[in-house]
């Protein structure tokens, strides 16, 4: 059987699979980063950001295959025929993506106990604590493609292949962070990406009457709706990213001389978790 994709899109639950085994030993390693980063997951409203939202969305579609005689047309005829071909980026508007994405980002990281500031209110920011900081999202990008998925299974002997071209739409969202209120202040440039599938459930089985293998599957599709609502989502996943990335930040920088940290760590402000994040994480893309 072939499992579901990642995410679940079109019931808006979003699932993540992480099978890890953890032993006695991998529980004690979380201890010291866990002792050094109570006073960070303790204290409430210590950090003053300015968020600055994208000013558009970038969107591609990569489905050429699918246009026939796409190959010997210019690049702006291939442009404009992806575009004209896309299932999903042409109705998407970028306000309703952005005012889900934002809206949610802002509320999440306010639970989690930022001070959170716009350009509106820029005058408080800038007279706020000394732990403020800059937020520009720089730039966001939705890539819609063919997802290819292959099932196999075997009967009496015999390996039975199925495959599809599942739809998908890959968010992608780069953030640069500085210091507020420093003259060349260090830019650290913070970079996730997600994907949002067409929800699929199939298996094959052995047909008692005719005695063939067949296959059964159910594909629940992706829609211009779902892209909108997983926007949402991952406006508070990333928040949470952010929020990560401070905290892993302090322990580097207040655990005992001579210790190291052995991973990257995530808490959970519901359940009061804390875990390692291993890839639910923003990737470090570099330092300006």
């Amino acid at each position: 059987m072939v499992p579901i994709p990642l995410v679940n899109i079109r019931r808006y639950t979003f699932y993540v699979c992480l099978i890890m085994v953890v032993g006695l030993s991998g529980l004690q390693s979380c201890i010291p980063e866990r002792k050094v980063a109570n006073p960070f997951i303790q204290s409430r409203n210590m950090i003053n950001l300015l968020v600055n939202p994208p000013g558009q969305v970038f969107k591609f579609n990569h489905k050429g295959e699918e246009i026939e005689g796409f190959d010997s047309l210019s690049q702006e005829q291939q442009d404009s025929a992806l575009w004209n071909d896309s299932k999903f980026i042409q109705f998407i508007n970028d306000s309703i993506l952005l005012e889900n994405y934002m809206n949610n980002f802002i509320d999440e990281l306010r639970l989690l106990g930022f001070n959170v500031y716009l350009n509106s209110s820029i005058d408080s920011f800038m007279t706020g604590k000394p732990q403020s900081y800059v937020v520009d999202i720089a730039q966001m990008q939705l890539d819609e493609y063919y997802y290819p998925l292959e099932d196999k299974d075997e009967f009496v002997d015999t390996i039975y292949y199925k495959r599809f071209n599942l739809n998908a739409v890959d968010y992608s969202c780069w953030f640069d962070l500085r210091k507020a209120g420093t003259e060349n202040a260090r830019k650290t440039t913070l970079y996730a990406t997600n994907t949002a599938f067409d929800s699929f459930d199939g298996r094959f089985f052995n047909d008692p009457f005719t005695g063939t293998v067949r296959y059964k599957y159910t594909i629940d599709s992706l829609h211009s709706q779902d892209v909108y609502a997983m926007a949402g989502y991952l406006g508070k996943k990333y928040a949470a990213y952010l929020y990560d990335f401070f905290m892993n930040q302090y322990i580097a920088k207040h655990l005992p001389e001579g210790m190291r940290m052995d991973n990257y760590f995530h808490y959970d402000l519901k359940s009061k978790s804390f875990t390692p994040a291993y890839e639910e994480r923003f990737d470090i893309l570099g330092n300006e």
